[in-house]
């Protein structure tokens, strides 16, 4: 396997991922080409080991620049999808959320890119400035008035009025808020997803912005106002997964009842983290992950709980 002139490769501005996108472009051509093996195509790409490629792809091993414009000359891209693919090899590797948006501003300069992933970057947008999704809740009370000073006393957290004026510019050009007839704002939606591409990056900058607030929380909350537990556990992996799941059904229930029709008057924030503290025996035993039979009880459980 020599060239790939003649082939449709995927196109990789239709990605955010390029351990996908390169995926994908291996099986295009072993689709159109059954001779083409993982050896054939990591040669073709400059590399010496048979296997490279599928090591890439498997997440165990990494695009470096210089591969990575390797494999686009390899793959015959043009110099926008070649440079968009150092971009992407740059952004998984880059170190901190400030510097994956600068990488996503820079990404977002081809227009194939910014057309295919604009609502999705609107959503990194939000959910990078912690300020963004709690504006939007204070628009939903009742009793809300557009006046920054008000809004900036209101929210516990420290938020100045120019804050709060630049927030609500921005959550109106992102199409979060909207202008009614009477020109009150509103949210334009009640209920925002987070597009699966960007969830873990983005979400894990938001819990960590929330996790914060919470702490702070601990101290300029009265107790009848705030709700914080820490419990331990010595458990199984199995009862381990039984727990996340139960939690996720609790988030599950806590929307429910958000959705209900009562007085909107005022805006919390449910955090919930469940994280393993050691390691079991051996981490790589065969584990089945079936749940065991909803009603059976946690077995040897010993447990240490307090409420702050």
């Amino acid at each position: 396997m020599k060239t790939t002139k003649g082939h449709h490769i995927p196109d990789i501005f239709e990605h955010l991922d390029y351990r996908r996108w390169l995926l994908e472009a291996f099986e295009a051509l072993q689709e159109q080409d059954p001779a083409v093996t993982h050896r054939s195509f990591s040669e073709l790409c400059g590399y010496k080991s048979s296997g490279a490629i599928a090591l890439i792809t498997s997440g165990r091993r990494s695009l470096s620049k210089a591969a990575a414009r390797r494999v686009a000359k390899a793959l015959g891209l043009d110099a926008g999808r070649a440079r968009h693919l150092t971009h992407l090899v740059a952004f998984e590797e880059a170190d901190g959320f400030e510097e994956r948006a600068k990488l996503l501003r820079k990404m977002q300069a081809a227009q194939r890119f910014a057309q295919a992933w604009g609502d999705t970057l609107d959503v990194y947008t939000f959910y990078s400035d912690w300020t963004l999704p709690v504006l939007r809740e204070v628009v939903s009370l009742d009793d809300f008035v557009e006046d920054a000073e008000a809004i900036a006393a209101r929210v516990h957290a420290r938020m100045t009025p120019k804050q709060v004026r630049g927030g609500l510019e921005r959550l109106v050009e992102l199409g979060y808020l909207a202008r009614g007839d009477d020109g009150r704002l509103r949210p334009a939606q009640k209920i925002i997803s987070t597009p699966s591409e960007l969830r873990s990056e983005v979400l894990k900058q938001h819990q960590r912005e929330m996790m914060r607030l919470a702490s702070e929380a601990l101290d300029t909350q009265a107790r009848d106002v705030r709700d914080m537990r820490v419990t331990t556990v010595a458990i199984s992996r199995r009862q381990a997964d039984r727990i996340k799941a139960l939690l996720t059904e609790l988030q599950k229930e806590v929307l429910a009842v958000v959705e209900e029709d009562d007085p909107i008057e005022a805006v919390y924030q449910l955090n919930t983290q469940w994280f393993a503290l050691t390691e079991p025996p051996d981490p790589d035993d065969a584990y089945d992950p079936t749940p065991e039979a909803e009603g059976e009880a946690l077995d040897d459980e010993r447990s240490e709980e307090d409420e702050l």
